[in-house]
């Protein structure tokens, strides 16, 4: 809603996951994975869908004469374990160091990239291996174990990071990046947007503090770029073109917007009744009790949705609950229904009970206003 501060993620990955990342990259040793994997091929039978040779691009095409369909949603936590339990057999199999997050980290420096290069083909047969059994292309296992277990940082620079950043330059300018992204636990390409703002003297964008007037404002931008009415903004999905549009109008990063407009503006514009969050949140865990969901990133929200009325977006309802549980410990592995509890726990706090939904409307004078349908119904 407007004026709200979205939380920042936790702080960087733990010294041991450096240290085994640092000493992966460093250490001649490390090659244990190259030299005992290096001459082996895929030998089990694949689907169609795992056979691409190409670890970083997605699937576009289908097959439909295929009986055979992969999964596109998230990975849910049963398959999680099963890609573990694919690198307990592979370790075990090539008397492998139990490292798998060195394998998400492995950065193939000073070596061919070549699909066909001896190293890419290592690469590649690990994660056919990871994927066997799965509804799912390798290039989804690959992403899936980078982005799950290096967990990048998002949160802004500190003064302590651009020192150590610093630092690195100064000493290893060529491996740089390597470095700090192992050492930072941050992705290298924000580290080189993070430089550009250093060295090359660029103003970094403020965070919005949202108002009506400014949300006012991307409303009226919106409309201009698409030449739409507000009545059928609901529930559009804009080109990125015209959010660019958007962007040089707002003075504000793309990203960003588009997020405020799917996850607040859109269901407080839109959702034309009066709405308490605390009874919105008590139906959203119910729906969830009553799923087969096993833990929080199993969840799908858009499947969540359709139990709610018109108006809502699923990143909305995964916005008003994740903020429940954000800084709870572990909350993303522990048992769906003990995050249930603690959800319905603090439902029940006296201080929530009457917070409603900041609903919004176009007025006569092109703006937007407040509106409170709870008051308009009594009048009624």
């Amino acid at each position: 809603m407007l004026g709200l501060i979205v939380p920042q993620c936790p702080v960087m990955g733990s010294e041991n996951d450096q240290c085994s990342t640092e000493s992966f990259i460093l250490n001649p040793k490390a090659q244990i994975l190259f030299e005992n994997l290096r001459n082996e091929t895929v030998y089990w039978l694949q689907p169609w869908y795992q056979l691409s040779g190409c670890l970083t691009r997605r699937l576009d095409e289908t097959d439909e004469k295929n009986e055979e369909k992969y999964r596109s949603d998230p990975i849910c936590k049963e398959e999680d374990e099963k890609i573990k339990k694919n690198w307990r057999k592979l370790i075990k199999k090539y008397g492998l160091p139990d490292k798998l997050i060195s394998f998400a980290r492995w950065k193939n420096k000073e070596r061919s990239k070549n699909p066909n290069s001896n190293e890419e083909r290592v690469r590649r047969f690990v994660a056919s291996y990871l994927a066997r059994g799965l509804e799912r292309t390798v290039q989804q296992v690959f992403k899936y174990i980078i982005s799950h277990l290096i967990e990048p940082s998002k949160r802004h620079y500190t003064a302590e990071e651009e020192k150590i950043m610093e630092v690195c330059f100064t000493h290893q300018p060529h491996n740089a990046v390597i470095y700090l992204s192992a050492i930072l636990g941050r992705e290298p390409r924000g580290i080189y947007k993070r430089l550009h703002y250093l060295f090359k003297g660029c103003k970094e964008t403020k965070r919005l503090k949202w108002t009506i007037p400014l949300a006012t404002k991307l409303v009226k931008s919106i409309m201009m770029h698409t030449g739409l009415p507000l009545e059928e903004l609901k529930y559009q999905t804009f080109d990125k073109s015209v959010w660019l549009k958007v962007q040089e109008d707002m003075n504000q990063n793309y990203i960003a917007l588009s997020k405020f407009w799917y996850t607040y503006l859109h269901v407080q514009i839109f959702a034309n009744y009066d709405v308490k969050l605390n009874k919105l949140k008590k139906k959203v865990y119910r729906v969830l009790r009553e799923s087969h969901y096993q833990v929080w990133t199993d969840i799908r929200w858009k499947d969540v949705l359709k139990h709610f009325p018109d108006g809502f977006t699923h990143l909305f309802l995964y916005k008003i609950c994740s903020t429940t549980f954000v800084k709870h410990p572990n909350y993303l592995k522990i048992p769906i229904e003990k995050i249930i509890e603690i959800g319905l726990k603090k439902a029940k706090m006296i201080r929530f009970n009457n917070r409603r939904l900041k609903t919004l409307k176009l007025g006569d004078d092109g703006n937007l206003e407040r509106v409170s349908y709870h008051l308009t119904k009594k009048k009624e």
